[in-house]
This record gives C-alpha cells, structure tokens and sequence, in this order.
C-alpha cells in the first residue's frame, strides 16, 4: 500500500468513511470510483444533448430586456446592477435557462445556450445580453482581488475579453509586464482555473479566421482511470505542497502552496492550471519560487495525456454561450492566428465565472474561504472594449 507523507486532512475533510468497501485497492483517504454521467469520454459525449437551443422567440426577449435595461426601465444604470430582477425574460425562457446550471452540476458538466449571434448586439448590448442571460443561469458573478484575467478595472468583475493582443504597442510603462494567456495566441493545454468559481462560461462573439478549436475532458473519467492505475499521482496532487506563483498589484510574486486536488463529499474537485506553475514564455515565474518536483511533473504529465484520450472537441458557432464545470472538467484551446501574418485574430469571447448556490458543489471546510472568495460583494466594473491587455489583466493565479 502506497504511503502519503502528509495528512490527508489538509484537503480531504469529506471522506467515503460510510461508502462500501471497493472492489479494488484505494488508498485509504482518496473517494472511491465515480458513477454518474459526469464520467464519460469524448466518443460518449452527445453534444446535441449540451445545447439549449435560443429560437427567435428567445433572442427576441433578450434583445427586449436588453433595450429595457438600458433604455427604458433602468436607464442610466450600472452595468452591474444586471440581475434577474433588471433584466427581466419570460417565465419560459427563465426556466429553460436554468436547465444549464443543472447540466454543469448534476449532468456532462456542460451546456450551450446557442443563437445569440442572431441578436447582432453593439459591444455594450453584448455585455449587457450576457450578465443578463447568466444572471437566468447562475446568478452569482466572481469578482477578482487580485485584478488578474478580467474584463475590467480596479475590483473587478471577473469578466474577460479573451482576445489576440499579441501585435499591440506596449506602451513603456509596461514593459516586462507580459501578456496572460487570455491576450495570446498560443494553444492552451488542458487545465481548470484555479479559485476562480464554480462555472466558467464564454460568450463566443467571433470565432476568429483560424485555429481556437476548443476541447473538454471529464475529470471523473480520468480520476476513475489514475484510481486504477496510478493512485500515487491522486496522492502527489492531494498533497498541499504545490508552490504556485502569485502575481501581486505591485507587481510583486508570493508562493501559494496548496493541493490541486480537493475532496468533498466524495466529489474530486480539480484545480489544475499550468501557468503558475511553471511560467509561461510571456511571463516567465520567478526563480525565487520552489521548483516543481518530479512527483508533481509526472502528476501534470499524466492528466494532459489523459485529457488528450478522454477529451473532445466542442462544436462552436458565432453567439454561442459557453458553460463549463469548472470544478469537474478541464478544457483546453488549440493556438490560433489572424487571416495573413502580421494582422491580429479577429477571435473575441467574453468570460465570467460563476456561481449557484442551489446546486453548487460542496468544498473542502479548510479551503472553502478560497473557493467563496470570488463571490464576496466588490465593486465591479464592466470594461466594453479591452483597451488595456496589459496590467489589469496579466497575473498567473488562474488561467493556462
């Protein structure tokens, strides 16, 4: 039997103390084999089964509430006063709506509310479309205190415009600030974002000319697999020794060790990001940092590969809103590029993070403040066009 070094009470509070005995060795502390249809592998994934469908109707109310919020009922408002209560849809709509918080949490994993691309919204009509109809799915939005990955400024709501910024003028105050991997063009491997909410959802407003093909992949398939094969690479990821690189306001770095596996009610919640891990080529970590060990390169080595096997392609169109669990599933991008060299993708998804409190997952008790930590009330302030790629949104907590 494998021996940890560790307790396992750093992050596994909700064992499987009453759950039968399996019918395969386990360690002791690690949840037993998943069952549900959380599990699956892409060849098993019926997308068609993922998407919530927006007919006219449907885009005709949102644009309506749209017009309401701004124009008629709430004029002058705060874009972030959106909520179910300001931006007011029909019953039916409300309620198909919210059939995707139930696909996130007790489904797939995924949904997509799809033919939003017929409203043709204005860039504020877009960010007002999207809070509002997210409102109707999960209607807790994250906001961000580290002001990394976001659409907007200062505390922010963690909103972001994920685009090409790679051929922009860096302006002097930003040199050796580098671009996250929101702002770049490179592909993504398969991660989860780290303490950034339950729910990652993705306006699609342009799919770009080439390239960004997106991919998922269950994580409750790949824990059954490694709970097979590999119960020592549960074990590395369990312990609470991975040394992730912060990026602070000042620009400062500090070391933030923690587990990138978490237990709760037999659930394995995965945080898995790579960027602050090792760096990226853009935003190289800081060699004050602990290095990785061996243990936790083979644990990161193992899951992409796994990701690769298990994972699928999304289908994607134009208007898509994208919901992701981002507790339960990893996604990944291909890199992407503009029509000819020298000219920037025209690629733009908007991002949030979200959270509903009538489904969400449980957490583990000594790292719930972490998890609950997004979803605390801060300003927020939605940015309309990214004019700033640079220092409000670079930071390595989360992303790539």
């Amino acid at each position: 039997m494998s021996t940890s070094s560790y307790s396992p009470r750093s992050s596994l509070e909700s064992l499987r103390a009453d759950s039968p005995a399996p019918s395969h060795f386990e360690p002791d502390f690690l949840a037993p084999q998943i069952q549900g249809p959380q599990v699956w592998e892409g060849s098993e994934l019926d997308q068609k089964n993922a998407i919530v469908p927006l007919f006219p109707e449907d885009v005709d109310a949102v644009r309506a509430a749209v017009v309401s919020f701004r124009y008629l009922n709430h004029p002058g408002a705060e874009l972030t006063h959106i909520n179910k209560t300001t931006f007011v849809l029909p019953e039916a709509l409300s309620a198909k709506l919210a059939t995707i918080s139930e696909m996130v949490h007790l489904g797939q994993g995924i949904g997509i509310a799809r033919g939003l691309h017929a409203a043709n919204f204005n860039d504020e009509e877009a960010i007002i479309a999207y809070a509002g109809v997210n409102a109707h799915v999960a209607p807790l939005r994250a906001t961000d205190d580290f002001a990394n990955q976001t659409l907007s400024k200062l505390l922010t709501n963690k909103t972001g415009h994920i685009r090409d910024a790679t051929h922009e003028k860096v302006p002097e105050w930003a040199n050796g600030i580098g671009l996250a991997g929101s702002k770049i063009t490179s592909a993504m491997d398969y991660h989860s974002d780290r303490y950034s909410g339950d729910i990652l959802s993705m306006y699609l407003r342009n799919l770009g000319e080439k390239g960004g093909d997106q991919y998922v992949a269950s994580w409750s398939r790949i824990y059954n697999e490694l709970l097979k094969t590999e119960p020592e690479v549960l074990e590395t990821m369990a312990a609470p020794d991975w040394p992730f690189e912060l990026k602070l306001k000042d620009g400062s770095t500090i070391q933030d060790d923690g587990p990138v596996l978490f237990f709760a009610n037999n659930k394995p919640i995965l945080q898995l990001v790579k960027a602050p891990l090792e760096g990226t080529p853009r935003i190289p970590r800081s060699p004050s940092m602990t290095p990785l060990t061996s243990s936790q390169k083979h644990a990161m080595s193992t899951v992409q590969a796994l990701a690769a096997k298990y994972g699928t392609k999304l289908t994607r169109q134009a208007g898509d809103i994208q919901y992701i669990n981002n507790l339960g599933v990893l996604h990944a991008r291909d890199a992407y590029e503009g029509a000819k060299a020298g000219v920037p993708s025209t690629r733009h998804t908007l991002r949030m993070f979200l959270k509903d409190d009538r489904r969400a997952w449980a957490k583990p008790e000594s790292y719930r403040a972490r998890f609950d930590n997004p979803f605390q009330k801060r300003k927020e302030e939605f940015t309309i066009v990214d004019l700033d790629p640079w220092r409000k949104i670079s930071g390595r907590e989360s992303h790539g």
